[in-house]
């Protein structure tokens, strides 16, 4: 990461960040995009967050656009230009791309003695591309027109860097051997180009951002989320597939242990969860993953004081409150004191990428060390593909170990009778460090739940089967076998695992359905 007195920050949300700080001082950027893509808000937002973040005061110059069109655009996005203007702090500068052309080759430049009046500091040119229009206008040889823009380019670059003006340009990428031509001699002489891009996905629309090429630095590539929101304006998500840039002076795990709060269950585990360990609880619908879920997050928010989150996309907030208090489990007090936080974001129209970035600025900012996913399956709609899906678990599992916080993720499993994949559309059971198993198995006409720990890494776990009920509390575990009265105990059963046990011939010798396992 270069100094950072060496780089201009643009002030556009989460871009920075992708430049790894911002963009060197002394680079020429050029915005390059289809028709849409959101260019030339992108290159006014430059400007305005160069005024009102930085007091960099700045210029527009348009060829199409009028300066009345321009603030209205800007006006949506909550930018009062008018203002700016007024102060003259900025000037928006309506020319033809003929008038620029003699402007930037004139040795008394209008253009930079008006910047040098006013301090201005940060310049947008939109578009550029229409200069080698005006220049293939008329010649006779393409060749010609060719090197006549490249000249021109570079004496536009080396006017306005030479005035210090930190220079942004767009670009149309159009279809036409003209423009794309124009294009090309654009990218070769900028030194820091940006990729925007518009398309279509099914029948959504998806913006995304790509830097190209950043002389004089690193920074995140791939294509990353852009977002366009009215009164807001631009926001840049890192994509969720590339690598953390993090110092990692922690261990990704602890040897401290902290109690789930159920005092069954902490001693199926051996005990409780090492602090940063990632549990996955798997079972079909109905069988009580939401349930624990809320008792587990009240069980630390409410008795331990560890502040926890509750994301999902199957259920709005206020349902799960509702659903919580039929089972006598109060969330609501728990919110209000700032203990306990539930995110909810519907699966339609859900970006990954922002959704990611969502639930780590409200880990960092409520300080979050019990996560819980709840609906995990939900998810590979909302990806649309399986590859995305398991980039967003990868990344989600990688910043929970870096943050020491303990988390849980609760999968549906499609299967009702039968158990033969734990994760059958999603096989990343291998990945976290615990994983619970709910089931229900059947006993004659009736339907009875069974919880198993069937990996605890590092811990010396049980591996039975303990049936559980849920009722008044939430989840609450069945007297070990040898005090239970009529049924028939669990371990009078075989293949409970297969939700369609068979009683044994002979029951076992008392005191022997007590089975320890430990997963390394």
């Amino acid at each position: 990461m270069i100094s950072s007195d060496a780089v201009i920050q643009t002030g556009i949300e989460g871009l920075d960040a992708i430049f790894l700080g911002g963009i060197p001082s002394t680079n020429v950027t050029l915005v390059q995009g289809t028709a849409g893509s959101g260019k030339t808000l992108f290159g006014m937002e430059f400007i305005y967050r160069g005024i009102t973040l930085f007091n960099e005061p700045g210029i527009i110059v348009t060829f199409e656009a009028t300066p009345e069109k321009l603030m209205r655009d800007a006006s949506s996005m909550g930018w009062e230009l008018k203002e700016l203007q007024d102060r003259n702090q900025l000037r928006i500068i309506f020319t033809s791309p003929q008038v620029f052309e003699q402007e930037v080759r004139s040795p008394d430049s209008l253009l930079l003695q008006s910047a040098a009046e006013m301090g201005a500091k940060r310049i947008f040119v939109d578009s550029i591309g229409l200069l080698a229009k005006v220049l293939g206008d008329g010649q006779v040889r393409q060749s010609t027109a060719e090197t006549s823009y490249r000249e021109l380019l570079q004496q536009l670059f080396r006017g306005l860097q030479g005035a210090g003006l930190n220079t942004m340009l767009s670009h149309e990428a159009g279809t036409s051997a003209d423009s794309r031509d124009g294009l090309e001699a654009a990218i070769f002489l900028a030194d820091t180009v940006v990729e925007l891009t518009r398309s279509r996905e099914d029948r959504r629309t998806h913006r995304g951002i790509e830097i190209i090429k950043s002389r004089g630095q690193n920074f995140e590539g791939g294509g990353h989320t852009l977002h366009i929101t009215e009164n807001k304006g631009l926001q840049v998500f890192r994509r969720v597939q590339a690598p953390a840039r993090r110092e990692m002076a922690q261990p990704s795990s602890l040897a401290r242990r902290s109690l789930i709060g159920i005092e069954a269950l902490d001693t199926m585990m051996g005990g409780g969860l090492f602090d940063g360990s990632t549990t996955m609880v798997v079972g079909v619908s109905g069988v009580g993953k939401s349930v624990l879920s809320a008792q587990i997050l009240l069980e630390g928010a409410a008795k331990q004081g560890i502040r926890g989150l509750l994301v999902s996309l199957d259920e709005h907030p206020a349902q799960i409150i509702r659903n919580a208090e039929t089972l006598g489990l109060d969330m609501q007090t728990s919110i209000d004191a700032g203990t306990l936080h539930i995110l909810f974001e519907s699966p339609q129209e859900l970006d990954i990428d922002a959704h990611f970035a969502n639930i780590v600025r409200t880990v960092e900012e409520r300080n979050i060390q019990r996560l819980v996913i709840d609906g995990m399956t939900s998810y590979s709609t909302a990806a649309g593909s399986k590859l995305l899906y398991r980039d967003f678990f990868h990344a989600v599992v990688a910043y929970s170990k870096f943050r020491l916080m303990t988390t849980f993720f609760n999968y549906e499993n499609p299967e009702f009778l039968g158990l033969s994949s734990y994760m059958p559309d999603f096989p990343v059971s291998s990945v976290v460090d615990n994983l619970i198993l709910l089931n229900l198995a059947e006993f004659g006409p009736n339907l009875r739940r069974f919880l198993t720990v069937v990996k605890s890494r590092g811990s010396k776990h049980e591996f039975d089967s303990r049936e559980y009920f849920i009722g008044q509390g939430g989840i609450a575990f069945a007297p070990r076998e040898e005090n239970c009265p009529a049924p028939l105990p669990a371990s009078s059963y075989s293949s409970i695992l297969s939700r369609a046990p068979a009683r044994l011939r002979t029951s076992q010798p008392e005191g022997g359905g007590q089975r320890k396992g430990h997963s390394a």
